[in-house]
């Protein structure tokens, strides 16, 4: 399973809640302090975690139920947090027949998104779509070969020029050959860069402003851990990011890096990597993959339950919720 850590501990924590008769402050504490532990255990940022626990006790003690079981009604506000977490559904990529299509991977070195360029253009394929890749990496020795070898496993072409150092240049020119040649979409490699690159993360904006892409994609390494946050929040802040791939999020990878990513850049994700084949790529479901983690595969089903059931709000019962305030130590707890 992915994130299989993860998923056994919150597995656990809504087991424990599933079997009770009935749900009381109590046993909602010791939900928050379980939920606390599975998600720092798995590098999910700190503040992140702090908010959303608190979401979850501040509704789940001050809602007045008319018709559904509080327990039901909790376990939809975990969902509901992870789902914003995960920061939703990202918008559909939008394809223009006959236009210029062009989807750009950013991120740092290492993240994979090289053979991720193979793994989409495998997808978009499959569709019916008429696929080139542009790789623009004059960084890393071998970047051009590389996608080109990858290229050739998906039966595309593949474009860049290994004797050009100036990826602008490289990405102008290349894009020309590639929309010549009729090909729909366009998927464009860039170097890898990291946050205090200035001159790189300069060059990463002034190839948006040239190509003026469908969508940038932020590819992130789910192994990365809690610096995932700082990072996406640079790349956020330095383009127009539209939606996240996840790469190496397999059953060891922690992956709570990759989720505050998409807190940090307010964006959801759109595909996840599970391993190193190019058929290891899956569509993101964000509601599916929590309830998944939750151990409740019907998970859709019981959110809708709760919402059909009539919920009124009772500000007065803030008062009667909590005695002192929760701090960031209570995480720890």
């Amino acid at each position: 399973m992915v994130l299989e850590k993860l998923g056994r501990s919150l597995d656990t924590a809504i087991r424990k809640i599933r079997r009770l008769p009935s749900v009381d402050k109590y046993a909602i504490d010791g939900l928050i302090q379980e939920l606390q532990r599975a998600l720092l255990s798995s590098d999910v940022r700190v503040e992140l975690v702090f908010e959303m626990t608190e979401n979850i006790r501040k509704e789940a003690m001050n809602t007045k139920l008319q018709k559904a079981r509080r327990r039901d009604f909790v376990i939809k506000l975990v969902h509901d947090e992870l789902i914003k977490l995960l920061g939703g559904k990202p918008a559909p990529i939008r394809i223009k027949p006959g236009k210029k299509n062009i989807i750009l991977l950013v991120g740092i070195q290492g993240s994979g998104k090289t053979t991720t360029i193979a793994k989409l253009a495998k997808y978009y394929k499959s569709k019916g779509y008429n696929v080139g890749a542009l790789t623009t990496d004059t960084w890393r020795p071998g970047a051009y070969e590389q996608l080109v070898q990858l290229s050739e496993q998906v039966g595309i072409k593949c474009y860049g020029n290994p004797n050009e150092k100036n990826a602008v240049k490289i990405a102008i020119q290349e894009t020309k050959k590639a929309i010549n040649d009729g090909n729909d979409i366009i998927i464009t490699d860039t170097a890898g860069r990291h946050k205090e690159e200035k001159e790189l993360m300069k060059e990463m904006a002034i190839l948006e402003q040239k190509l003026k892409p469908n969508e940038i994609i932020l590819v992130i390494d789910g192994t990365l851990g809690q610096q995932a946050y700082n990072q996406a929040e640079a790349f956020a802040q330095t383009t127009n990011l539209g939606s996240i791939i996840v790469t190496k999020l397999d059953g060891t990878a922690k992956g709570g890096g990759a989720l505050s990513a998409c807190s940090a850049a307010n964006i959801g994700i759109r595909f996840i990597g599970i391993g190193e084949k190019i058929d290891d790529f899956e569509e993101f479901e964000a509601s599916k993959f929590v309830g998944t983690l939750l151990g409740i595969p019907d998970i859709e089903s019981l959110v809708q339950k709760v919402q059909e059931a009539e919920v009124d709000v009772e500000p007065e019962m803030v008062k009667r919720m909590m005695h002192g305030k929760f701090t960031l130590d209570d995480l720890y707890l």
